[in-house]
């Protein structure tokens, strides 16, 4: 075999020749393969010269020249290049706005409206020229060229919302109130849906602890359960597959209305295990699907309805005149004699929330601190006015009827001594407390009385009650207590408006009787909410599915900030 052959097959018969001296069967005669054909020669352009070595040239200082150089291919400046990319990108944009005309003078039925990735992808292949920077790094493009075209989510309904002005959600509405807004509903292909309904529910609930029951028993009751088909059909999963109709690609806004009626509801009002009043507006789109209907429902939003509370009576001024014999738990009690006289006035009630309350107010001890020949030396340390909210739930538990009363401190006031007087502190100078001044009502009080649920409101008088002749120090001194209840009327509107003869009945016009001017109860009153299509925009708006819309816009700002 000549040294020419390749090397794989001696190894094959170095293979062969092992076998035959084993004693095993002759291994087969290979033929050696030919040879590898040569690799073509490479193709060069037609116009393309090929180089040509020349003979070397020495400098024996004889006379002859040397021979020129062969001619170097010219190359293209960097200016002729970007003229050439501009001529390119204008040529299509040119190209590009041909279409856009000859598509509006159809009206619109061409490829790009069943394809509308096409253009995109033209878009995206078609030759670019690089942004330049100059010295300060900031690029001649702004940041809605440099954004991708393609969509920002895949997602059938990318977009199923309400939308209420912060004006409306955050204000409290009262009786013969509207309420607008819209429902937003964003869909990136054409989907098939039955209809969109708008709710409106009000309702209540207490809870009420039996003697027998160890847990509390919830009581539920619906004051009204409005609802609307703002689109689609009245019907509903009713009607056949033909009678449902196609939201186009894009955002659909169909505005919407509520009219309060005039009536009195239930304040808007949440105290955890105690009581709950809430009133909540929310939509639903109800789509076809094989087996059964796909509905998405918006994020329910709670509304703050408050009642036209008018006064029942006249200002007058609270008197007080009382002798408190007891503390306020039984634990602090001083003495068997110890007592606390407290004398004075809170003007006025009715009260409007926000109003100012002038009191004047004189406490002193009685009892065990009047003995002469008494250890202990009680005195009123300091006083506190208190506005507390005073709940009355009632319900029926297994066919009885059942209530329970709670109540909440909203509010503390600390009142300062001002001395008795002149006479007071002759006689018992460290035993007189006496304060004077003004206290506003809080500003988010108001009264109701509906089925389940009773909100009133009072003032708490406590005074606290030590022994300054202990000898043990502050910490281990005797306190207590001493605290009075005095109702307070909450109203809405000012009492200044009637007179004494408003109130009972005198006016024959009944122009100015208050069971006529103020709303009925929601027990009393047949009416309910009004729901309405159309809001401030009175008809619907569409936006088309493309760069230009706002979801479009939001979800690709989140997903650049997420990536």
């Amino acid at each position: 075999m000549s040294n020419s052959e390749p090397s794989w097959p001696r190894f094959f018969r170095r293979i062969s020749e092992a076998f035959d001296d084993g004693g095993s069967q002759p291994a087969p005669q290979t033929r050696p393969l030919p040879p590898p054909p040569p690799p073509p020669p490479p193709r060069r352009p037609e116009n393309q010269q090929l180089y040509q070595p020349q003979p070397l040239w020495i400098d024996d200082g004889a006379s002859s020249p040397a021979p020129p150089l062969p001619a170097r291919p010219a190359r293209t400046s960097i200016q002729e290049l970007s003229q050439i990319m501009d001529a390119h990108q204008q040529a299509f944009d040119h190209a590009h706005q041909q279409q856009q005309k000859e598509t509006a003078a159809t009206g619109g039925n061409s490829n790009e409206k069943k394809h509308p990735q096409r253009r995109n992808s033209l878009l995206r292949g078609s030759i670019r020229r690089k942004p330049v920077r100059d010295d300060s790094g900031s690029s001649e493009q702004s940041a809605a060229h440099a954004m991708d075209d393609r969509p920002p989510t895949t997602e059938r309904v990318a977009e199923f919302r309400l939308d209420i002005p912060n004006g409306v959600r955050n204000m409290v509405q009262h009786p013969e109130d509207t309420i607008v807004g819209s429902v937003v509903v964003t869909v990136t292909k054409p989907t098939k849906a039955r209809r969109i309904v708008l709710y409106f529910m009000g309702q209540q609930r207490v809870q009420l602890r039996d003697q027998s029951s160890v847990s509390p028993a919830s009581i539920e009751y619906t004051l009204f359960d409005k609802q609307l088909v703002l689109w689609g059909s009245e019907h509903g999963a009713a009607d056949d597959d033909s009678r449902m109709e196609t939201l186009l690609p894009g955002t659909l806004v169909v505005p919407f209305s509520i009219n309060l009626p005039r009536v009195n509801y239930p304040s808007t009002i949440k105290r955890d295990r105690v009581c709950r009043v809430r009133y909540v507006v929310w939509a639903v789109l109800e789509r076809p699907g094989k087996l059964i209907d796909h509905t998405v429902a918006t994020e329910k939003e709670e509304l703050r309805l408050e009642p036209t509370v008018y006064p029942t009576c006249t200002k007058r001024a609270l008197a007080i005149d009382k002798v408190i014999e007891k503390p306020r738990t039984p634990e602090e009690a001083l003495a068997s004699n110890v007592s606390v006289h407290l004398q004075g006035s809170i003007s006025q009630s009715p009260a409007m929330p926000g109003e100012r309350l002038t009191y004047q107010l004189d406490a002193r001890v009685v009892g065990a601190s009047a003995a002469p020949d008494s250890r202990h030396n009680y005195v009123i340390k300091r006083m506190r006015i208190v506005f507390v909210e005073k709940l009355k739930m009632r319900g029926l538990i297994r066919g009885q009827e059942h209530s329970h009363s709670h109540r909440t401190d909203i509010f503390t006031v600390k009142i300062a001594s001002m001395g008795g007087s002149d006479g007071a502190k002759k006689a018992d100078p460290a035993a007189t407390y006496s304060a004077g001044g003004n206290v506003s009502v809080p500003l988010d009080v108001g009264a109701f009385d509906s089925k389940l649920l009773r909100r009133e409101y009072e003032i708490r008088i406590e005074c606290d009650v030590v022994d300054s002749a202990s000898l043990l120090g502050k910490m281990t001194r005797q306190r207590a207590t001493y605290a009075m209840r005095v109702p307070l009327e909450i109203c809405d509107v000012s009492p200044d408006s009637f007179d004494s003869a408003a109130y009972m009945n005198a006016y024959t016009d009944e122009s100015r009787n208050i069971s006529s001017i103020a709303p009925p109860s929601h027990d009393a009153s047949a009416l309910e909410p009004e729901l309405c299509a159309g809001g401030w925009e009175l008809e619907r708006s569409y936006h088309k599915w493309n760069a230009d819309n706002p979801c479009w816009r939001q979800l690709a700002e989140r997903k650049a900030a997420g990536s």
